[in-house]
């Protein structure tokens, strides 16, 4: 109890500082984290359509397996970004937005050898 107290605390101080804990996020995992990778994946797990998303930003689907944020987004926000890293695969992800980190993640990793095949660009 004493440790969910301590890490409310800190996240509550630092939420409020402007500039972020840490200079990036880079995430990797599966449906849990995936914040769209699988739309710019030839795979069946996908999560572009309804009701996925519906309690997100716009609120239309992103390719979160979940319709709002993730516990990845929480935590993005709660390091002090003000954005979400970007989907690696996603157009979004080039230039000064990936300053911020990227998403690796993949939903289904687990299942298909080919969604978990993500081609990295350095």
């Amino acid at each position: 109890m004493f440790l969910v107290f301590a890490f409310a605390l800190v996240s509550i101080v630092y939420a409020q500082q402007s500039t972020p804990l840490v200079p990036a996020m880079l995430t990797f995992g599966d449906s849990v984290v995936d914040v769209g990778n699988n739309d710019y994946l030839p795979t069946i797990f996908r999560a572009n359509y309804p009701p996925y998303g519906r309690d997100f930003a716009n609120q239309k689907p992103s390719g979160r397996f979940c319709n709002g944020k993730l516990a990845i987004n929480i935590t993005a926000k709660t390091l002090g970004f003000t954005t979400y890293p970007p989907a690696y695969l996603s157009p979004e992800a080039s230039g000064s937005n990936l300053l911020i980190g990227a998403n690796f993640a993949s939903a289904g990793s687990g299942y298909d050898n080919r969604a978990a095949s993500l081609n990295v660009r350095f």
